[in-house]
């Protein structure tokens, strides 16, 4: 084991640790360059592919490690939790590291960090690797055999299926696809085909929006001039689903609400052709100056950015807007890993009173015969239906204009509104409603 497979692995302890013992989001971590000095992308991306493993499993990887802990598991440090996790990992999940080398490495690896540990870290990895048959047998309790927290599901057992509950479950723990959305303001599908055609990499382009696509080499083109100069974007085709529905037009007063990093402001101004006037609101400082940053990139000027806080705020009169409210993210947990770790049942009513405050004191500045979505990634119905039939009964100057008339009507539920299943979609999960003002 030489020293650069010690440094990478202290990386990912490192990382790991900000995340459970600071609680500081993976994502935010992974984006901190100082975590990867002097390292190339192969070992960049093996240090990325462990951890999101190690997050999308960690109860299963728990549930096996107890097991084989003499002792109170729950009472064992954090730290040495981690390191544990790291090398079962690795046993169970990376078939290109030989199990002697991952016992080794995390031998070495607590060495490097806790000397007096060692044994019993070797000792209980090596019970992994003599135990492989109990490693591989399916848990009874799915939310371990598939790495959820219970309470989570236990409430979706109030709106789906166990099999259905199941699919999303499996969804989750995928690695999900990376979508890149054609900026037709700056260049052509054709031409994007072309230079994917250039570069020898294969796509697949959505079946209904065909300005999204994935491909075979995400990291080739994220690093490409296609991205750095403009023409793609990196977004989810649920999302340019949320842009549809809101059926912007030329020369509207347009509200983007919650907007930061902008991917669904810049969408409306392409569908617009950047003769639209935007209004993107937003209550974080760093959000917005990122945003203002990609805008000037993509040299838009009619998009104006605004520090408000809208569940209170006062904001400028506007004829068709849209609110992607603040919310639990339970529709995109394959993409933020820990968020299941992170969230707790109390969050979701927490989250519903800001979004009813957010779409109460908005509504207030929509013209009368102007439209307003209102948009989430979460698939809880109290962050989404909940909302918007409460909105609609207090609220008799408002109705609800249905999705299928601006989107397919696959995507529509029983509501009229906007409703993705990731499992059954193969998008994120994502609900949005349309409401006109008629007085």
């Amino acid at each position: 084991m030489n020293k650069t497979d010690i440094k990478l692995r202290l990386v990912i302890f490192n990382i790991l640790s900000k995340n459970e013992i600071k609680n500081k989001r993976i994502d935010y971590l992974l984006s901190d360059q100082s975590f990867f000095l002097c390292l190339d992308n192969n070992e960049i991306s093996f240090i990325h592919n462990i951890i999101y493993g190690i997050i999308r499993n960690k109860s299963k990887l728990d549930f096996f490690i107890s097991n084989f802990y003499d002792g109170n598991y729950k009472k064992l440090l954090i730290k040495y939790k981690i390191i544990l996790r790291i090398g079962l990992y690795q046993i169970l999940y990376v078939d290109s590291i030989p199990n002697y080398a991952s016992v080794n490495s995390t031998v070495n690896l607590v060495k490097a960090i806790d000397k007096s540990k060692s044994n019993l870290i070797n000792a209980i990895m090596r019970k992994f690797t003599l135990n492989n048959s109990f490693l591989h047998k399916p848990i009874d309790d799915i939310s371990i055999e598939y790495s959820h927290p219970k309470w989570l599901l236990d409430k979706w057992s109030n709106s789906w299926s166990k099999s259905e509950i199941i699919d999303i479950l499996r969804w989750n723990l995928l690695k999900p696809k990376v979508w890149f959305r054609v900026n037709s303001n700056k260049t052509s599908i054709s031409e994007v085909l072309n230079i994917l055609k250039e570069k020898k990499i294969t796509y697949i382009f959505h079946d209904t929006l065909r300005v999204f696509f994935y491909c075979s080499n995400t990291q080739g083109v994220l690093k490409s001039y296609l991205m750095t100069d403009g023409y793609l974007s990196v977004q989810d085709p649920a999302n340019g689903l949320v842009v549809r529905l809101l059926n912007p037009k030329k020369s509207q007063i347009i509200l983007d609400g919650c907007s930061a990093p902008g991917g669904k402001g810049i969408y409306i101004n392409e569908l617009t052709n950047g003769q639209a006037n935007i209004d993107s609101y937003d209550n974080s400082i760093a959000r917005l100056t990122k945003m203002k940053k990609r805008l000037e990139l993509l040299n838009i000027k009619n998009i104006k950015c605004h520090i408000k806080d809208l569940e209170k705020d006062k904001v400028k009169y506007f004829e068709n807007g849209l609110i992607d409210v603040p919310c639990t993210g339970t529709g995109v947990i394959s993409k933020r890993v820990d968020l299941k770790w992170r969230r707790k049942l109390s969050d979701i009513n927490e989250m519903a009173l800001m979004q009813k405050n957010i779409l109460s004191n908005i509504s207030e500045y929509l013209k009368v015969g102007g439209s307003i979505v209102y948009s989430t990634c979460s698939i809880e119905k109290e962050e989404n239906w909940d909302i918007i039939n409460n909105f609609l009964n207090s609220n008799n100057n408002f109705k609800l204009d249905r999705a299928e008339k601006y989107i397919p009507k696959r995507y529509v539920d029983k509501n009229g509104c906007l409703s993705i299943f990731p499992p059954k979609d193969n998008m994120d999960g994502i609900f949005a409603a349309r409401l006109t003002k008629n007085a």
